[in-house]
């Protein structure tokens, strides 16, 4: 830690503040203030400087101001949070407080399963979450498996849309153009808000958006008969993106005691190339040597209806969702199946081999809560208890084809150009029961101790594998290989905090917190009996941490310092025998850190904000089975992670001007583990610094706003896919969107 302690206190002292996007207030006297956010992460209404967890909260107001409309921007303002902008194709991966082991290739075999728990309102869901109508953003860094359950071993973020309101007729529309320095199109976004009250105790909201963007990678290689020639063509900008978004909520609320809300989200996506580039290989620091164009469409489905009733016994919430995923695409193969799977397809001149992924799945989720109330409960004591269930069913129908291998080595498989098949039927169930319990000690200590008690069960109804090229030299007859088998488990997490009030704006708080992720089953053929599972995973979680609430409201500077034991990490490897992505577990791994966030009403006119980590973290234990050593740093984390922010108010004749920026920077990480061994599949990516800049003009309802992201046109990468298992041609980076320059119009009513 000596190397960074004077840059660290620097950055500390400089940026006395947290998100630019909080906004200054006057107060009665001529003090300034900044804004108080309410958020409901403890299942309660609650200030965030009264909660005490190290949460950070974004309201859709400051995600509409730096124009962040997705995860990869927002987690800039995220203390703690590492994104691979993976584009549009692929779901970027997304840790917090350092909680990775996996490598570093978005999507692609990250090991086990989630590591953090993303929210739609109360509902579990994977998704890149375009961000419309949002009413905040909530971020709750280290485990939350009382509340939260079994994906939040890491953190949980979570995504609270707006309500329907019968208080009035209102609304938005937006539009955006954008053009980066690499592409050759213009983008575009366009969205709209509409809330319409149908009676005294009834109101519809409606909101949509679309996204079209014209991309920026170049794919120079794209063969023009796979099988047939070697013959390419170029796709330029081939990593676009049309995505198409609709929301309705209806919710009726007759009385003050009651309401029921249903609500329909949509999320249909048709994504090009990755946003990865080879300029190793095509001497282009935009272009891909990939073969195949790699296109995906994605489509999400959610059906939601809540049920709150407040009495003064109990308050009663319960939430029920049907989510449906569907997802088809395209990867290139070529150089993983001549490179690391068998160097003898490359003798067919003309060798290349592709996949198409089929993804679908299918979940009930059903939450209902119960809280104490102030009437029902003593001063002493508040509590919350409840059950969860959750079932969810996938689909998965994965091919591979080496178009014109077999004819050309004079084999007859029975399955056409069919290189490789998996189909795979699973279930996955749940149930919980979890609670907490908050002991007012005094008026300035309380202690709150949770409890989450789990049943979990996977089943898989069939897992069919196939190799026809390879069984046809090696077996008798070619034919699927199907297993069937269940696993389930149960276990209880716990976690116990402790704050205290040292005055009415100063709170420290203490927390000794576990999360848990699920074992589960490797599929795959000719695995060995060690790699047909693998375990669950726990980290315990210990904290100290503070809010304090300064110069009368105008400066907030929040910490926390914490250690995270995690045991049996899962981690993504091969099989031995044929090179199946496979998760297996390692022993220990240690993150100690350190999250720091201020902001600060400077003037009337000036507000500052912004944060800073530090984390140290390694493998404890040799684990030479998944080629980690002790001492190995985990993939994808910086050390040093900052950004500092400023939202500047100039006062014109007719409207509100406002400026605004940001500058990001993130520290040097591995790629994979074995950072301190012989694994040349590692490789260190460099640091970066990104700075944006705006400005905002309004006249009453209507606004304009000039935006230039990444104006040093900074060149970077976020993710990579290794030359070990894929060669020169077939390595990849995820790189950064390049300097980008638009303009947003937008009218509200």
């Amino acid at each position: 830690m000596k190397r960074y302690s004077k840059k660290l206190i620097a950055l500390a002292i400089a940026a006395n503040v947290a998100p630019a996007a909080l906004q200054a207030q006057e107060a009665g006297s001529n003090a300034t203030q900044l804004e108080e956010i309410t958020v409901t992460a403890s299942r309660r209404s609650e200030s965030i400087q009264e909660i005490p967890y190290n949460i950070t909260a974004v309201t859709g107001e400051d995600l509409q101001n730096v124009g962040a409309d997705d995860l990869t921007k927002m987690s800039q303002f995220i203390p703690g949070m590492q994104m691979i902008d993976a584009g549009a194709r692929s779901t970027g991966l997304v840790t917090l407080r350092g909680m990775n082991v996996g490598g570093l290739q978005a999507s692609e075999n990250q090991g086990g399963k989630d590591i953090i728990s993303r929210y739609v309102n109360d509902t579990p869901l994977l998704i890149d979450f375009k961000l419309v109508d949002i009413e905040r953003v909530e971020v709750l860094r280290g485990p939350q498996g009382t509340l939260y359950g079994r994906g939040a071993m890491g953190g949980t973020l979570r995504y609270i849309l707006n309500k329907p309101t019968t208080e009035a007729v209102e609304g938005s529309v937006s539009t955006e153009f954008y053009r980066n320095s690499e592409s050759d199109g213009v983008s575009t976004e366009m969205s709209g808000v509409f809330n319409l009250p149908l009676s005294d105790t009834l109101a519809l909201r409606v909101s949509g958006t679309r996204v079209d963007d014209a991309g920026f990678v170049d794919y120079e290689n794209v063969l023009v008969e796979p099988g047939v020639s070697n013959a390419e063509r170029t796709i330029k900008d081939a990593n676009t993106e049309e995505t198409n978004s609709v929301r309705a909520a209806l919710r009726w609320e007759p009385n003050d005691t009651f309401f029921a809300q249903a609500s329909y989200y949509v999320q249909d996506q048709a994504a090009g190339g990755r946003q990865a580039v080879n300029p190793e290989f095509t001497g282009g620091d935009f272009s891909s040597a990939l073969r195949y164009e790699e296109v995906r469409e994605n489509r999400d489905d959610l059906f939601n209806l809540e049920v709150g009733l407040n009495t003064e016994l109990v308050e009663i919430f319960s939430t029920t969702s049907i989510a449906e995923y569907e997802g088809t695409g395209n990867r290139d193969q070529t150089d993983l199946l001549c490179v690391d799977i068998w160097p003898g397809y490359c003798d067919f001149p003309e060798f290349s081999g592709y996949t198409v992924d089929d993804n679908n799945s299918e979940s009930l989720v059903h939450e209902t809560r119960f809280l104490s109330t102030e009437a029902n409960s003593p001063d002493w004591l508040d509590w919350i208890a409840g059950v969860y269930y959750e079932e969810t069913d996938t689909l998965l129908d994965a091919r591979e084809y080496t178009p014109g291998y077999q004819d050309w080595a004079g084999i007859d498989t029975g399955y056409g150009e069919l290189e490789y098949w998996r189909f795979a039927d699973s279930t996955f169930e749940e149930r919980a029961l979890f609670g907490e319990a908050t002991f007012h000690a005094s008026e300035q200590l309380q202690m709150t101790l949770g409890a989450r008690y789990f049943e979990q069960e996977e089943t898989f109804a069939y897992d069919c594998n196939l190799l026809p090229v390879y069984w046809y030299w090696t077996r008798d007859a070619v034919e699927p290989e199907c297993v069937s088998g269940s696993g389930e488990i149960d276990d209880t997490v716990f976690k116990f905090n402790a704050a205290y009030d040292v005055t009415a704006d100063v709170m420290l708080y203490a927390t000794v917190a576990e999360g848990f992720r699920r074992g589960g089953t490797n599929a795959g053929p000719q695995l060995l009996d060690s790699e047909r599972t693998f375990g669950s995973d726990r980290a315990l979680n210990y904290e100290l941490g503070w809010h304090t609430t300064l110069a009368d409201g105008a400066v907030i500077f929040n910490g926390a310092i914490f250690r995270i034991d995690w045991t049996d990490l899962q981690v993504p490897t091969k099989s031995q025998e044929a090179a199946i992505n496979i998760t297996k577990n390692a022993s220990e791994g240690q993150i100690d850190g350190i999250e720091l966030s201020t902001q600060a009403a400077v003037t009337d006119n000036l507000t500052l904000s912004g944060w800073v980590t530090y984390y140290d973290h390694a493998l404890n234990g040799d684990a030479p089975e998944i080629d980690g050593f002790d001492g190995d740093a985990f993939p994808g984390v910086p050390n040093l992670q900052a950004n500092i922010a400023f939202d500047y108010f100039i006062p014109v004749p007719t409207g509100e001007l406002t400026l605004r920026g940001n500058a990001y920077f993130k520290d040097e990480v591995q790629s994979r583990l074995n950072s301190l061994g012989d694994n040349f599949d590692n490789e260190t990516l460099d640091a970066y610094r990104v700075f944006n800049l705006s400005a905002d003009y309004r006249l009453d309802q209507w606004r304009a706003s000039l935006f230039l992201d990444n104006a040093t046109n900074e060149y970077y990468f976020s993710g990579v896919r290794s030359a070990k298992r894929y060669g020169e041609r077939g390595q990849f980076y995820y790189v950064g969107q390049p300097r980008t320059m638009g303009v947003n119009f937008s009218y509200e009513f």
